[in-house]
């Protein structure tokens, strides 16, 4: 009895630092102009990696881990001249080349509209991706930090 014991607080404890381990989710919420835009993404922790060397030029990146990066939106969104009726999408990033990222915006498997992100730096490392929507004007502003990376576009109620 006290083997299987021993056993079943061994296991319990690797299932704990298992559990602790895991990315974990994150949301980002702004109310704009009376509607609700949300984003709900996999938070991983960047544990001494390079955020540059694990993504190359041409490739596309899900901004986080786990599930997919998902924006939800009830109003009518307008990013640039691109507008993106209200609904629920899926967001990947395109590191097009040095210093050029693009937000792509998808649904069904259909890139919606492909948006420039402005590329910039946080001033110290970001351990954790986090992803924020602040208020800007009368509009939004949508940030992804992780490590030194901060890539950034502004939004508006169409």
């Amino acid at each position: 009895m006290k083997k299987i014991l021993l056993i079943l607080t061994a296991l319990g404890l690797v299932a704990t630092e298992i559990l602790a381990q895991a990315a974990g989710r994150g949301e980002a919420l702004l109310d704009l102009d009376g509607g609700k835009v949300s984003v709900e993404y996999g938070r991983p922790s960047l544990g001494g990696r390079d955020v540059k060397a694990m993504i190359e030029p041409g490739m596309e990146w899900r901004m986080g881990a786990d599930a997919a990066t998902t924006l939800t939106t009830d109003v009518d969104l307008k990013f640039g001249n691109k507008v993106v009726p209200k609904g629920k999408y899926v967001l990947r990033a395109k590191f097009v080349e040095e210093g050029k990222w693009r937000l792509l915006i998808v649904q069904d498997k259909a890139t919606v509209a492909e948006v420039p992100l402005t590329l910039g730096n946080n001033a110290s490392a970001v351990e954790k991706l986090t992803i924020a929507l602040d208020k800007q004007g009368s509009g939004g502003k949508f940030t992804l930090s992780w490590g030194n990376l901060n890539i950034s576009t502004l939004f508006q109620k169409a």
